[in-house]
């Protein structure tokens, strides 16, 4: 199981309570990706103690695997979801699972951590950076297994939907300030970072596998063309007829 240091679930400086973080005004400009929802894929709602807590927006988004294995059916994913759950929970004492979204092999995209897809919440993923952030975690090893289309699909439709809820560009980079010393940054350090960067860009790990990683320049791509506006309806290029009520003649 993938057990890197993240930074407790403690509110940054620009962290605000439950009812902020509302998603900048204008519809997202990628479309919303199919999510299984915590309830779908069984969370126990009675292990998470506290709300969750909001920060002002989401700048980018960090791609993570969970480094456990590649041999699971897609029936299984489910149980894979909640042992990543309760491992964070109870191995590692925080509130509620640390990624926003996993994904698995076969591209079917999980609700991670609690309190709204749409909305910016404080995960628990990437050690100084979690601030103003999203996550999304691929079950498997990426070290040892190649990611397939399936996968690079849905993180790049993900990517696109999340960070389109502010109007920013996927394939964009983004400076961000660390929030804590994690043994890459020390705190207060500037970072010019991708907008869909690995965990390795901003904290001292392997993560997400040279695998996944190697992928990233692709899933931006990805990521860009799907927040693309879709193509305009091309005009009729024959005669049109206006308002022409008359009737059919009988046959």
């Amino acid at each position: 199981m993938h057990s890197a240091v993240v930074e407790p679930d403690a509110a940054g400086p620009d962290a605000a309570g439950p009812a902020a973080g509302a998603p900048a005004a204008g519809a997202p400009a990628a479309e919303r990706p199919a999510v299984t929802s915590r309830a779908a894929w069984g969370a126990d709602e009675s292990l998470v103690k506290d709300p969750p807590t909001y920060t002002a927006d989401t700048q980018a988004l960090f791609v993570h695997h969970t480094a456990g294995t590649n041999d699971y059916t897609c029936a299984e994913s489910a149980s894979i979801v909640r042992g990543v759950f309760l491992y964070h929970v109870r191995s590692n004492g925080w509130n509620d699972i640390g990624y926003h979204f996993l994904v698995d092999k076969c591209g079917t995209v999980f609700e991670g951590r609690a309190g709204g897809i749409d909305k910016p919440v404080l995960g628990a993923h990437t050690y100084g950076f979690n601030t103003a952030t999203s996550s999304v975690s691929v079950l498997g090893d990426y070290g040892k297994a190649t990611a397939n289309t399936a996968v690079r699909e849905s993180v790049a439709k993900v990517a696109a939907w999340k960070l389109g809820l502010y109007g920013i560009d996927p394939t964009g980079t983004t400076v961000l300030t660390a929030g804590a010393d994690n043994g890459k940054f020390k705190a207060g350090q500037k970072v010019t970072l991708h907008r869909i960067s690995g965990h390795r860009d901003g904290y001292p790990t392997e993560c997400p596998g040279q695998h996944l990683y190697d992928d990233l320049p692709e899933i931006r791509t990805l990521a860009g063309k799907a927040a693309e506006p879709a193509e305009p309806a091309l005009e009729p290029t024959g005669p049109v007829l206006e308002d022409d009520t008359t009737p059919a003649p009988a046959r």
